[in-house]
C-alpha cells in the first residue's frame, strides 16, 4: 500500500516536472515566434510558393511529355502502312501529298528528330532502320539502330541490337554483328527467337576463327531443344568436325 501511494506521487511529481519543462520550451518556442513572425511568415510562403512551381511545373511537364508521345504515336501509325507496303522511301521521309486532319504525313526521320527522347521516338528509330536496311543504305542504318539503344523497352532493345547485327554482318564485320546477335538474345523473351540470334552469333563467331565458341553456342541449341535451328546446330556441329551426344 505505501509502495503504492509512493508511486502515485513519484507519478505526479513527474507529470508536473515534466509539463513544467514543457511549458518553459514552449514559453521559449512562442518568444521566438513573436520576435521573427515577419522572418517566419516570410519563410513559409516562400517555401509553399516554391513547393507550387516546382508542382505546376510537373504537372505541366508531364502533360507536355503526354502530348507529345500521343502526337508521336499518331504519326508512326500513319506511316505504318507505307512499310507494309514496301515504300520504305516514303515511310523514311514522309509523304507531302497526304494530308490526315488536316496535318502532313511527316517520315521516320523527322518523327525521330521531332520527338527525340520520348519513348515512340526510339521506335521510329527502329522503323527507320529497318527501311534503310531494306534498302541495303546499311550505314544509315546503323546510325538509326543506335539511336534506339537508348530505349528502356527490351523489345525496342531487342529490334535494335537484331538489326544492328544484321548490318554489320552484310558490312562483313563479323566481330560487331557477333557481339550484336549476342545482345539481341540476352533481350528476347521466347527460346526460339533466342536460338536464332544464338544461332546466328555462332555463324559469325565461326567466319572469325572462333570455333570454340560456336560450338558451345550450337550445343546451347540443341540443349534447348526448342526451336527450328536444332538441326542446323546439329549439321554445324558435324561440319566442325565435333561429336554430337
Amino acid at each position: 500500500m505505501i509502495y503504492e501511494e509512493f508511486e502515485e506521487v513519484k507519478e505526479v511529481t513527474l507529470n508536473k516536472k515534466v509539463e513544467t519543462e514543457e511549458t518553459k520550451e514552449k514559453s521559449k518556442f512562442q518568444q521566438f515566434v513573436e520576435q521573427n513572425q515577419k522572418a517566419i511568415n516570410i519563410g513559409a510562403l516562400a517555401v509553399i510558393a516554391l513547393v507550387v512551381i516546382i508542382f505546376v511545373v510537373r504537372y505541366f511537364v508531364s502533360k507536355a511529355e503526354a502530348e507529345k508521345e500521343r502526337k508521336a504515336s499518331v504519326a508512326i501509325s500513319r506511316i505504318l502502312p507505307y512499310i507494309d507496303n514496301a515504300q520504305y522511301e516514303l515511310a523514311l521521309r514522309g509523304d507531302k501529298n497526304v494530308k490526315v486532319r488536316g496535318e502532313e504525313v511527316i517520315g521516320l526521320v523527322d518523327i525521330v528528330k521531332k520527338y527525340k527522347g520520348v519513348p515512340q521516338s526510339y521506335v521510329a528509330a527502329v522503323y527507320a532502320g529497318n527501311c534503310y536496311l531494306q534498302l541495303e543504305r546499311y550505314r544509315d542504318a546503323i546510325e538509326y539502330f543506335k539511336i534506339a539503344l537508348d530505349a528502356n523497352s527490351g523489345i525496342v532493345l531487342e529490334g535494335a541490337a537484331a538489326g544492328l547485327a544484321v548490318c554489320y554482318e552484310s558490312l562483313g564485320n563479323f566481330n560487331e554483328a557477333a557481339k550484336y546477335y549476342e545482345m539481341a538474345a540476352n533481350y528476347a523473351l521466347p527460346i526460339g527467337v533466342k536460338d536464332r540470334y544464338l544461332y546466328f552469333q555462332a555463324l559469325c563467331l565461326e567466319k572469325i576463327g572462333e570455333k570454340n565458341k560456336a560450338e558451345k553456342l550450337y550445343r546451347t541449341i540443341i540443349g534447348d531443344n526448342q526451336s527450328e535451328f536444332v538441326g542446323p546446330a546439329k549439321s554445324a556441329l558435324i561440319r566442325l568436325g565435333t561429336i554430337i551426344e
